[in-house]
């Protein structure tokens, strides 16, 4: 594939994210996508078979973008404490910034005809999305600074508590996460809620 293929197609896919977004599947028309990149519907079919198959690459192309930021957002180096804090931190934002597109994209997957390759999607993202979460559980329970248990659950749990911290609201706002939010998740996760015995 040229540079300008793929620029073609990196267009397409970011012009296609932000117009299914705000319209909504039905709404958003091949032509006003191709028109948008400056380009005929003949050119936009080059990359894509359908307004469906481009739905759901963007879908997939927004999501391996969301999956690379998080694993370039961890050092290899550093404690799980601060390993911990870098994934949380990087899922908070991802999951802010991109909640909105995400839930109007999700929204319109009923109107989706190929449900196997959806589902085989949504599967695979949800797998991608824990992957890292797991991975470290793993990795802090090998090294006896986590409890044995089933990492996978332990990761849900991880996962549960950073989606409560980015659902909240104020005056109809999203509040940012902040660094003193993250440390406490962190610390809960570690160590619990209940006080030291004496």
């Amino acid at each position: 594939m040229t540079h300008h293929e793929t620029t073609g197609r990196e267009c397409i896919l970011e012009t296609a994210a932000k117009l299914f977004s705000q319209q909504g599947y039905k709404g958003a028309s091949i032509r006003d996508i191709a028109q948008a990149c400056g380009m005929t519907n003949a050119a936009l079919y080059y990359h894509f078979k359908n307004k469906e198959d481009l739905y759901l690459a963007v879908m997939e192309y927004d999501h391996a973008r969301a999956m690379n930021s998080v694993l370039a957002s961890v050092d290899d180096q550093g404690d799980l404490r601060s390993k911990l804090k870098q994934l949380v931190t990087r899922y908070a934002e991802i999951m802010q910034d991109q909640r909105e597109s995400f839930v109007m994209l999700r929204r319109d997957l009923d109107q989706v005809a190929d449900i196997a390759r959806a589902g085989k999607l949504f599967g695979g993202m949800h797998r991608d999305f824990m992957q890292p979460l797991q991975k470290l559980v793993e990795t802090g329970q090998a090294d006896g600074q986590l409890a044995p248990g089933d990492a996978s659950l332990y990761a849900l749990f991880l996962h549960g508590m950073i989606i409560a911290l980015t659902y909240r609201r104020k005056h109809g706002r999203q509040l940012r996460v902040s660094p003193e939010e993250v440390d406490a998740l962190v610390n809960v996760f570690l160590n619990g809620t209940r006080c030291k015995e004496n």
